[in-house]
């Protein structure tokens, strides 16, 4: 499945995405593209679930969603040699290095 979407925020803090698009602008893609709402009025329009029953999937979702940041916040920090494991899969063709730098290595910070 492949949905055309639109980015609604900045790129990061520092860009509030405000400065090259216009309020009016965001909000009538939000209101004419989101593809989540699209998919929202197709699943209705085929009548494959009841707005009741979309409610209840979404909230089991946010539920979902809330339980696994919980439980994450109860974790203990990983190692931080864990930083650096499963990053990179092996090297193809025999290469050695990734711009320059040989695969698997430390460096310290600068």
């Amino acid at each position: 499945m492949e949905m055309d979407t639109y980015r609604y925020h900045g790129h990061s803090m520092s860009d509030p995405g405000s400065t090259y698009r216009t309020r009016d602008e965001v909000s009538g893609i939000r209101s004419q593209r989101d593809p989540i709402e699209r998919v929202r009025k197709l699943i209705q329009t085929m009548e494959l679930a009841t707005t009741a029953e979309l409610k209840a999937i979404e909230k089991a979702a946010r539920k979902e969603v809330e339980d696994a940041i919980a439980k994450a916040k109860e974790c203990p920090e990983p190692p931080e040699e864990w930083l650096t494991k499963n990053i990179y899969s092996a090297a193809p063709h025999g290469f050695r290095t990734v711009r320059g730098t040989e695969r698997g290595s430390l460096h310290p910070a600068s």
